[in-house]
């Protein structure tokens, strides 16, 4: 069997939750006060509304820093990496 190769394909929205609804393994990285990342091992995945869902608890250094800033990025992986 050939190897998987990363591309750079551009895909639309639909094509991402397409992605995403399957693989619940993500990391979820936000941003401390003094502007540092913190990056943290989630479980998440696509609500009804087509948004991009992470279970975390409210009092989580994840979560603060969330309602703080507003911001985080999360990478989502597949079964297949590793």
């Amino acid at each position: 069997m050939a190897p998987k190769t990363a591309t750079a394909d551009e895909v639309g929205f639909p094509e991402l939750l397409d992605f995403v609804r399957p693989r619940h393994r993500m990391i979820l990285t936000t941003f401390r006060a003094d502007g540092a990342l913190q990056s943290s091992p989630v479980t998440g995945g696509v609500d009804a509304l087509g948004r991009a869902v992470i279970a975390s608890y409210p009092q989580r250094a994840k979560s603060v820093n969330i309602r703080r800033t507003g911001r985080a990025s999360v990478v989502v992986l597949s079964d297949e990496f590793n």
